[in-house]
């Protein structure tokens, strides 16, 4: 059989899982699958509503609209390109390294070249139909507001596909390279150095906008000039995001819709020069590369077991490995000792620890960059507004990380699960652990960086305590509606997260966690509705009636998302229910 027939193979066997599955969920799960299509449905028309009102605005700003208009363009294809390269490398480790899948795969008669091409096919698809997914309203609303012609759909359409492959084939190939000829030391020291000159770079460009505020003030030619001077790298003409925005701005305007092929030429060929790059890095690197991870992961449980039986007494019981014994009194040697495993599982697995060490990273150099509007913002009514849009940053920020790290770690246990069920340990606890840890960890993160956007925008004591409550009020709700969720749509069949979180529970959970957010911070903005009706510093937290109410019904809000689904979630571990798909 040849190699582009064993790829038709797995292409078909797998298109053929899809298709069954989706059937037997619509068949047995009707209300799944119409709530999933009414959510598509809705933020298809929300999202398109929203980019069509702020197209419009920007096409009114003065001489500028149209400009910021095509900067935006290329600003968000440059976000997607950064995002996809690290999700399909991210998503392609689990899959091709830590996946039975792949090493059941290795056992029968399929090429290695074909292997880890359609591994990096399946990475790039579950990375990128979010992506395209968001784009779509977008290109529409942007369509639909420069009146381009209809060919503009179709050509953007198939300019779209090589360019994804191009992304995905550039983040397979530094998958693939790093795992051949790095170790996790060294992949560790790249991304740290990686992490730290981006932060610095970060404070640089801070500190040399504040001089020039300082120097020259903050005139409107001198905002626009900051805003397209911080977009430079979106619109480098090496970047392949650079050459799909180009030929979308291109195509948008009637007198030129017909021309500017030279991008959509090179999207083509650098999209077969890269599947010809992973086709070979597949036959050349990918099983040496699985080789050595499961080497390394050998050697790793090797030191482990050596360590602990070097740190034994003469009894066999582990005495010198440090145990969290406060923790063991407060709650118990059984749930300490998941605890102190979950957290060694989670530094253990770079996969995790990376996108956490990013998000808040930057979530970090953004807050920090907030103290360069304090002399801009004398208005308390525009303090308060960027105070609500930092909050709302942050919060997104969350609802994202939890979905895409609490929401599986029930599922993760898998077929072990049963072991925990004849364990004097109920899995009720466990679910209550794993809210406990999950929210003090992201609760004590978000609330640094609450405290550190207040300080810099000098907002007060009173109010940091006030939007810092929120913030924690709002870790303990999503992160109650991820482990909840968790439980109640489980995978335990499925080690990739990605692909748990791609599931139907993935995408309610993220829902549920974008309405809750919504829904609190209105309430909060009502509570501080003095403050922007009369545009005057409020004297207390509760002294009037808006602030009073507002705040009692964001506090009964996030006790009913807190409580409905982890109780619910407790109710059916009673039952065992989830048991019977083991």
């Amino acid at each position: 059989m040849s190699e582009f027939a064993q790829f038709r193979l797995l292409l078909r066997v797998h298109l053929r899982m899809v298709l069954v599955k989706f059937t037997t969920m619509a068949r047995r799960s009707r209300l799944m699958t119409a709530t999933l299509i009414g959510f598509l449905v809705t933020y298809s028309v929300t999202a398109f509503w929203l980019f069509r009102r702020g197209l419009e605005y920007l096409g009114k700003l003065p001489a500028a609209g149209s400009l910021l208009g095509d900067r935006l363009i290329y600003v968000i294809f440059f976000c997607f390109t950064v995002m996809l390269l690290f999700s399909v490398a991210v998503t392609g480790y689990i899959a091709m390294f830590r996946s039975r899948d792949t090493r059941w795969l290795l056992t029968l008669p399929i090429s290695h070249r074909v292997l880890f091409l359609w591994k990096s096919l399946e990475s790039a698809a579950f990375s990128s139909w979010g992506m395209i997914f968001i784009l779509a309203p977008m290109l529409l609303a942007f369509a639909i507001q420069r009146e381009a012609h209809l060919t503009f759909y179709l050509k953007t359409l198939l300019a779209l596909f090589p360019f994804l492959i191009v992304a995905g084939s550039v983040g397979a190939l530094v998958l693939i390279t790093a795992v051949r000829f790095l170790n996790r030391r060294q992949i560790a020291i790249v991304a740290t150095v990686g992490l730290l000159a981006a932060i610095g770079l970060g404070m640089k460009s801070v500190q040399d906008d504040k001089k020039i505020t300082e120097n020259t003030g903050l005139s409107a030619a001198l905002t626009f000039q900051r805003v397209l001077h911080h977009t430079n790298l979106a619109v480098n003409r090496v970047l392949p995001s650079t050459w799909l925005a180009e030929s979308v701005v291109t195509w948008s305007r009637p007198y030129q819709q017909f021309r500017n092929a030279l991008y959509p030429s090179l999207l083509g060929s650098y999209a077969l020069m890269g599947i010809l790059a992973v086709g070979w890095a597949g036959h050349r690197w990918f099983y040496p590369a699985w080789n050595a991870s499961v080497q390394a992961s050998a050697r790793a449980a090797l030191r482990r077991q050596i360590r602990a039986e070097a740190d034994s007494g003469p009894d066999g019981i582990a005495r010198g490995i440090p145990k969290p014994a406060l923790l063991r009194h407060l709650i118990g040697r059984a749930l300490a000792a998941i605890s102190r495993k979950d957290v060694l599982s989670f530094i253990r697995e770079p996969g995790q620890w990376i996108q956490f060490a990013v998000v808040f990273g930057l979530l970090g150099i953004y807050a920090s960059g907030l103290r360069s509007m304090n002399d801009n913002l004398d208005q308390p009514r525009d303090l308060y507004l960027v105070a609500y849009l930092n909050l709302s940053v942050c919060a997104l920020a969350l609802s994202t990380l939890t979905t895409r790290f609490v929401f599986p770690q029930f599922s993760l246990e898998g077929r072990r699960l049963w072991i925990l069920a004849m364990s004097p340990l109920k899995l009720q606890r466990l679910v209550l652990q794993k809210f406990v840890m999950s929210a003090l960890f992201t609760g004590l993160a978000v609330t640094a960086i609450l405290v550190m956007s207040g300080n810099n925008l000098d907002l007060g004591t009173t109010d940091t305590l006030f939007f810092t409550t929120a913030v924690i009020l709002l870790a303990l709700g999503l992160n109650a509606v991820a482990v909840g969720f968790g439980v109640l749509f489980p995978n335990l069949e499925e080690t990739n997260t990605a692909k748990i979180v791609s599931g139907f529970g993935g995408t309610l959970c993220l829902v549920t966690s974008f309405v809750y957010i919504v829904t609190f911070l209105l309430l909060l903005a009502w509570a501080r509705f003095e403050v922007f009706r009369s545009n005057q510093m409020p004297e207390g937290l509760f002294d009037n009636q808006y602030a009073r109410l507002g705040c009692g019904l964001a506090l009964t809000l996030t006790f009913l998302v807190t409580t409905l689904p982890l109780s619910f979630a407790m109710r059916r571990l009673k039952k065992l229910e989830i048991l019977g798909n083991l």
